[in-house]
């Protein structure tokens, strides 16, 4: 949750921020990830398993190209396994979103967030523009309503019934 608010307020800086901002909330983004598929494994079966290992490989991508881990790379090439990141994890997250209401371990809007978050993602993160500003502020709440259900369903699951005799 405070990960999708923080990209929200961030997206709002967008043309005034480091790339190194956005390293963090993709780090947000892997932890939220992991708990979605701890939460959902069991239910979703291969296709989100998939989905969730390409938005955990696109963030890789993303995190590596801006961490300098592409330096030694002929030109476009950095470039081109960033592009290639933001595009496979906002395809990934769209198909997280469908294995997450097709799973109904959440509620469905949670899958339908991700969905809207998968490709309000891309927009930031491909273009420090107006368009990545209204995007980041899409992608933002969808994060932070993901986060919100995530936590929600994770309490329900730690909950015990009393045992009453």
């Amino acid at each position: 949750m405070v990960s999708g608010v923080a990209y929200t307020a961030l997206s709002l800086l967008v043309p005034f921020l480091e790339p190194m901002f956005f390293v963090l909330l993709a780090l947000g983004a892997v932890v939220a990830i992991a708990a979605l598929h701890a939460l959902q494994r069991e239910r979703y079966g291969l296709p989100g398993t998939l989905a969730s290992l390409s938005v955990f490989i696109g963030v890789v991508l993303i995190l590596g190209s801006n961490l300098g881990l592409t330096e030694g790379l002929p030109w476009p090439l950095p470039e081109r396994i960033f592009m290639v990141g933001v595009l496979v994890t906002a395809l990934g997250m769209v198909a997280l979103g469908i294995a997450t209401i097709a799973a109904r371990v959440l509620p469905w809007w949670c899958g339908v967030a991700l969905m809207v978050g998968g490709f309000a993602f891309a927009g930031p993160m491909l273009a420090l523009s107006w368009a990545g500003f209204f995007m980041g502020l899409l992608a933002g709440p969808a994060w932070a309503l993901v986060g919100f259900a995530i936590f929600r369903a994770a309490t329900r699951l730690t909950e015990r019934p009393s045992r009453v005799r």
